[in-house]
Protein backbone atom coordinates (compact mmCIF):
# COMPACT_ATOMS: atom_id res chain seq x y z
CA UNK A 1 0.00 0.00 0.00
CA UNK A 2 2.72 2.48 0.84
CA UNK A 3 4.74 1.38 -2.37
CA UNK A 4 1.06 1.93 -4.24
CA UNK A 5 0.45 5.90 -2.29
CA UNK A 6 4.61 6.83 -2.98
CA UNK A 7 4.12 5.96 -6.93
CA UNK A 8 0.69 8.57 -7.07
CA UNK A 9 2.94 11.27 -4.76
CA UNK A 10 5.23 10.98 -7.78
CA UNK A 11 3.32 11.25 -10.25
CA UNK A 12 1.37 14.02 -9.07
CA UNK A 13 5.28 15.99 -8.44
CA UNK A 14 5.81 14.76 -11.91
CA UNK A 15 3.12 16.28 -13.64
CA UNK A 16 3.13 19.74 -11.70
CA UNK A 17 6.63 20.42 -12.57
CA UNK A 18 5.70 19.67 -16.26
CA UNK A 19 2.64 22.00 -16.13
CA UNK A 20 5.15 24.60 -14.80
CA UNK A 21 7.87 24.28 -17.15
CA UNK A 22 5.76 24.24 -20.46
CA UNK A 23 5.42 27.64 -21.85
CA UNK A 24 2.21 29.48 -21.94
CA UNK A 25 -0.09 29.13 -24.64
CA UNK A 26 -0.60 32.16 -27.07
CA UNK A 27 -1.99 32.12 -30.45
CA UNK A 28 0.27 31.85 -33.26
CA UNK A 29 0.29 35.20 -34.88
CA UNK A 30 0.37 35.85 -39.26
CA UNK A 31 1.27 39.01 -39.95
CA UNK A 32 0.18 39.40 -43.88
CA UNK A 33 0.53 43.00 -45.90
CA UNK A 34 -0.87 43.96 -48.74
CA UNK A 35 0.95 46.74 -50.48
CA UNK A 36 -0.51 48.65 -53.95
CA UNK A 37 0.48 51.16 -55.79
CA UNK A 38 -2.20 53.60 -56.63
CA UNK A 39 -5.29 55.14 -54.48
CA UNK A 40 -7.95 53.19 -52.42
CA UNK A 41 -11.22 52.53 -55.33
CA UNK A 42 -14.16 50.31 -55.62
CA UNK A 43 -11.92 47.94 -57.60
CA UNK A 44 -9.24 47.59 -54.97
CA UNK A 45 -12.03 47.51 -52.14
CA UNK A 46 -13.34 44.36 -53.73
CA UNK A 47 -10.05 42.97 -53.93
CA UNK A 48 -9.60 43.61 -50.43
CA UNK A 49 -13.27 41.91 -49.82
CA UNK A 50 -12.00 38.94 -51.08
CA UNK A 51 -8.42 38.70 -49.46
CA UNK A 52 -10.56 39.36 -45.95
CA UNK A 53 -13.00 36.92 -46.38
CA UNK A 54 -10.16 34.34 -46.53
CA UNK A 55 -7.75 35.81 -44.04
CA UNK A 56 -10.47 36.50 -41.83
CA UNK A 57 -8.76 33.23 -39.07
CA UNK A 58 -7.25 33.68 -35.66
CA UNK A 59 -3.79 35.14 -35.59
CA UNK A 60 -4.18 36.75 -38.97
CA UNK A 61 -3.05 40.27 -38.98
CA UNK A 62 -3.35 41.90 -42.45
CA UNK A 63 -1.88 45.07 -43.04
CA UNK A 64 -2.78 47.54 -46.09
CA UNK A 65 -0.48 50.21 -47.55
CA UNK A 66 -1.85 52.46 -51.05
CA UNK A 67 1.61 54.02 -51.99
CA UNK A 68 2.67 56.76 -54.34
CA UNK A 69 5.69 56.34 -56.32
CA UNK A 70 6.86 59.04 -54.64
CA UNK A 71 7.34 56.84 -51.20
CA UNK A 72 8.90 54.38 -52.81
CA UNK A 73 11.90 53.91 -50.65
CA UNK A 74 10.07 54.04 -47.72
CA UNK A 75 7.78 50.86 -48.78
CA UNK A 76 10.78 48.90 -50.10
CA UNK A 77 12.00 49.51 -46.32
CA UNK A 78 8.64 48.01 -44.93
CA UNK A 79 8.27 45.31 -47.15
CA UNK A 80 11.99 43.90 -46.15
CA UNK A 81 12.47 44.50 -42.89
CA UNK A 82 8.75 44.13 -41.97
CA UNK A 83 7.86 40.70 -40.12
CA UNK A 84 5.83 39.48 -42.74
CA UNK A 85 4.82 35.74 -43.20
CA UNK A 86 3.42 36.86 -46.61
CA UNK A 87 3.29 39.77 -48.40
CA UNK A 88 1.12 40.94 -51.69
CA UNK A 89 2.04 43.56 -54.01
CA UNK A 90 1.04 45.77 -57.13
CA UNK A 91 3.28 48.11 -58.84
CA UNK A 92 4.68 49.46 -61.89
CA UNK A 93 6.83 47.13 -64.13
CA UNK A 94 10.19 48.76 -63.28
CA UNK A 95 13.49 48.67 -62.33
CA UNK A 96 12.34 49.90 -58.79
CA UNK A 97 9.34 47.28 -58.43
CA UNK A 98 11.69 44.25 -59.46
CA UNK A 99 14.02 44.90 -56.64
CA UNK A 100 11.49 45.86 -54.19
CA UNK A 101 10.08 42.15 -54.92
CA UNK A 102 14.10 40.49 -55.28
CA UNK A 103 14.78 42.09 -52.04
CA UNK A 104 11.91 40.86 -50.59
CA UNK A 105 12.31 37.13 -51.14
CA UNK A 106 16.19 37.92 -50.22
CA UNK A 107 14.66 38.94 -46.67
CA UNK A 108 12.88 35.18 -46.66
CA UNK A 109 9.25 36.77 -46.90
CA UNK A 110 7.45 35.11 -50.01
CA UNK A 111 5.38 37.52 -52.13
CA UNK A 112 2.41 37.36 -54.38
CA UNK A 113 2.20 39.98 -57.13
CA UNK A 114 -1.67 41.43 -57.56
CA UNK A 115 -3.56 42.79 -60.86
CA UNK A 116 0.33 43.29 -62.63
CA UNK A 117 3.14 40.62 -62.67
CA UNK A 118 6.48 41.09 -63.11
CA UNK A 119 7.91 38.13 -65.02
CA UNK A 120 11.39 38.92 -64.17
CA UNK A 121 11.29 38.43 -60.50
CA UNK A 122 11.78 35.30 -58.43
CA UNK A 123 7.78 36.30 -57.12
CA UNK A 124 6.13 32.73 -55.93
CA UNK A 125 2.94 33.84 -57.55
CA UNK A 126 1.00 35.50 -59.34
CA UNK A 127 -3.19 36.32 -59.80
CA UNK A 128 -4.77 38.72 -61.38
CA UNK A 129 -6.87 39.31 -65.19
CA UNK A 130 -5.44 37.80 -68.39
CA UNK A 131 -5.98 41.70 -69.77
CA UNK A 132 -4.17 40.75 -72.98
CA UNK A 133 -6.24 37.08 -73.77
CA UNK A 134 -9.44 39.68 -72.80
CA UNK A 135 -7.96 42.65 -75.66
CA UNK A 136 -7.22 39.75 -78.15
CA UNK A 137 -10.79 38.37 -77.91
CA UNK A 138 -12.41 42.08 -78.09
CA UNK A 139 -10.23 42.99 -81.36
CA UNK A 140 -11.44 39.51 -82.98
CA UNK A 141 -14.93 40.28 -82.31
CA UNK A 142 -14.50 44.10 -83.70
CA UNK A 143 -12.81 42.80 -86.88
CA UNK A 144 -15.63 40.29 -87.36
CA UNK A 145 -18.30 42.83 -86.87
CA UNK A 146 -16.87 45.94 -88.71
CA UNK A 147 -16.41 45.72 -92.23
CA UNK A 148 -13.69 48.71 -92.09
CA UNK A 149 -12.71 52.24 -90.65
CA UNK A 150 -11.54 52.56 -86.82
CA UNK A 151 -11.79 51.37 -83.71
CA UNK A 152 -10.82 53.70 -80.90
CA UNK A 153 -10.07 52.43 -77.68
CA UNK A 154 -10.64 54.78 -74.80
CA UNK A 155 -9.36 53.54 -71.13
CA UNK A 156 -8.04 54.03 -68.15
CA UNK A 157 -7.29 51.25 -65.32
CA UNK A 158 -6.34 51.26 -61.23
CA UNK A 159 -3.77 48.10 -62.57
CA UNK A 160 -0.25 49.13 -63.82
CA UNK A 161 -0.15 47.93 -67.10
CA UNK A 162 -3.72 46.62 -67.38
CA UNK A 163 -4.09 49.05 -70.54
CA UNK A 164 -0.83 48.25 -72.56
CA UNK A 165 -1.51 44.84 -71.89
CA UNK A 166 -5.48 44.68 -73.19
CA UNK A 167 -3.82 46.90 -76.09
CA UNK A 168 -1.61 44.74 -77.01
CA UNK A 169 -4.18 41.99 -77.54
CA UNK A 170 -6.36 43.99 -79.11
CA UNK A 171 -4.37 45.10 -81.65
CA UNK A 172 -3.33 41.71 -82.63
CA UNK A 173 -6.69 40.67 -82.46
CA UNK A 174 -8.11 43.02 -84.92
CA UNK A 175 -5.69 42.13 -87.62
CA UNK A 176 -8.29 39.10 -88.51
CA UNK A 177 -9.48 42.44 -90.39
CA UNK A 178 -6.97 43.98 -92.16
CA UNK A 179 -9.45 46.81 -93.23
CA UNK A 180 -9.87 47.87 -89.92
CA UNK A 181 -7.53 50.11 -88.00
CA UNK A 182 -7.23 51.02 -84.26
CA UNK A 183 -6.47 53.76 -81.97
CA UNK A 184 -5.79 53.94 -78.35
CA UNK A 185 -6.70 56.84 -76.06
CA UNK A 186 -5.47 56.54 -72.74
CA UNK A 187 -6.49 59.01 -69.90
CA UNK A 188 -5.36 60.13 -66.51
CA UNK A 189 -8.34 61.32 -65.57
CA UNK A 190 -11.83 59.36 -66.67
CA UNK A 191 -14.17 62.89 -66.13
CA UNK A 192 -12.21 63.57 -69.51
CA UNK A 193 -14.19 60.96 -70.88
CA UNK A 194 -17.18 62.40 -72.28
CA UNK A 195 -15.29 65.34 -74.05
CA UNK A 196 -13.20 62.49 -75.84
CA UNK A 197 -15.66 60.65 -76.95
CA UNK A 198 -17.78 63.42 -78.65
CA UNK A 199 -14.50 64.32 -80.27
CA UNK A 200 -14.17 60.81 -81.06
CA UNK A 201 -17.89 60.40 -82.55
CA UNK A 202 -17.60 63.58 -85.00
CA UNK A 203 -14.62 61.88 -86.71
CA UNK A 204 -15.24 60.45 -90.09
CA UNK A 205 -14.16 56.98 -89.96
CA UNK A 206 -14.51 55.92 -86.75
CA UNK A 207 -16.56 52.34 -86.46
CA UNK A 208 -16.71 51.43 -83.47
CA UNK A 209 -15.91 52.76 -79.19
CA UNK A 210 -14.28 50.83 -76.88
CA UNK A 211 -14.18 51.83 -73.43
CA UNK A 212 -12.12 50.02 -71.03
CA UNK A 213 -12.30 50.97 -67.08
CA UNK A 214 -15.17 51.05 -64.73
CA UNK A 215 -15.42 54.84 -64.24
CA UNK A 216 -14.30 55.22 -68.01
CA UNK A 217 -17.48 53.31 -68.84
CA UNK A 218 -19.86 55.00 -66.02
CA UNK A 219 -18.38 58.65 -67.52
CA UNK A 220 -19.17 57.15 -71.59
CA UNK A 221 -22.32 54.96 -71.99
CA UNK A 222 -24.91 57.73 -71.78
CA UNK A 223 -22.40 59.85 -74.05
CA UNK A 224 -21.60 57.57 -76.59
CA UNK A 225 -23.73 56.57 -79.63
CA UNK A 226 -24.66 52.51 -79.79
CA UNK A 227 -21.67 52.12 -82.43
CA UNK A 228 -20.38 48.93 -81.98
CA UNK A 229 -20.08 50.05 -78.57
CA UNK A 230 -17.67 48.02 -75.99
CA UNK A 231 -16.73 47.91 -72.27
CA UNK A 232 -14.33 46.28 -69.72
CA UNK A 233 -15.74 46.68 -66.13
CA UNK A 234 -15.55 45.39 -62.75
CA UNK A 235 -18.80 46.50 -61.84
CA UNK A 236 -21.68 44.36 -61.71
CA UNK A 237 -23.91 46.94 -62.78
CA UNK A 238 -22.76 47.21 -66.21
CA UNK A 239 -24.68 43.47 -66.90
CA UNK A 240 -27.90 46.63 -66.82
CA UNK A 241 -26.14 48.29 -70.25
CA UNK A 242 -25.91 44.55 -71.59
CA UNK A 243 -28.97 43.58 -70.88
CA UNK A 244 -30.64 46.94 -71.73
CA UNK A 245 -29.07 46.50 -75.12
CA UNK A 246 -27.05 50.56 -74.81
CA UNK A 247 -23.58 48.31 -75.06
CA UNK A 248 -23.12 45.48 -77.66
CA UNK A 249 -20.13 44.18 -75.95
CA UNK A 250 -19.21 43.40 -72.45
CA UNK A 251 -15.98 42.00 -70.29
CA UNK A 252 -16.64 42.13 -67.01
CA UNK A 253 -13.79 41.32 -64.13
CA UNK A 254 -14.09 39.94 -61.14
CA UNK A 255 -11.82 41.92 -58.39
CA UNK A 256 -13.08 40.33 -55.20
CA UNK A 257 -12.49 36.56 -57.15
CA UNK A 258 -8.83 38.19 -57.68
CA UNK A 259 -8.75 39.00 -53.76
CA UNK A 260 -10.03 35.25 -52.84
CA UNK A 261 -7.45 33.63 -54.87
CA UNK A 262 -4.58 35.76 -53.46
CA UNK A 263 -5.65 35.04 -50.21
CA UNK A 264 -5.55 31.02 -50.84
CA UNK A 265 -1.74 31.94 -51.82
CA UNK A 266 -0.57 33.83 -49.00
CA UNK A 267 -2.17 31.50 -46.49
CA UNK A 268 -0.60 27.86 -47.97
CA UNK A 269 2.73 30.54 -48.09
CA UNK A 270 2.26 31.93 -44.91
CA UNK A 271 2.59 28.39 -43.61
CA UNK A 272 5.47 26.89 -45.71
CA UNK A 273 3.23 25.34 -48.15
CA UNK A 274 3.03 25.79 -52.05
CA UNK A 275 6.96 26.88 -52.88
CA UNK A 276 6.94 26.72 -56.15
CA UNK A 277 5.78 29.57 -59.11
CA UNK A 278 1.64 29.52 -58.99
CA UNK A 279 0.34 31.40 -61.88
CA UNK A 280 -3.56 32.35 -61.54
CA UNK A 281 -5.80 33.56 -64.46
CA UNK A 282 -9.23 34.80 -62.33
CA UNK A 283 -11.74 33.94 -65.60
CA UNK A 284 -13.72 37.41 -66.75
CA UNK A 285 -17.10 36.98 -68.12
CA UNK A 286 -17.85 37.65 -71.77
CA UNK A 287 -20.78 38.71 -73.18
CA UNK A 288 -21.29 40.14 -76.88
CA UNK A 289 -24.37 40.17 -79.78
Amino acid sequence: MKRVWGLLCACTLLFGCRSADSPPSEPFQFPIAVFVQGKPNDYWDAVLRGLESRLDLPGVQLEKVFFAPAESATVVQRMREGDWRAVAFCASSDAWAKRCVDQTLQAGVPVVLVGADLPDTARLGYVGTYYYDAGRKAGAWYARRVAYGEVVVIAAHPVPRAVSEFWDGFRHGLLFNQRVQARLVPLSDSQNTPSVIQKVQSERGVRGIFLMGAEVAQQGVGVARRMNLGVLSWRESANDWYLSEQIDMLILERPEEIGVRTANLLRNLSQGRGADLQIVYVPYEWRAR
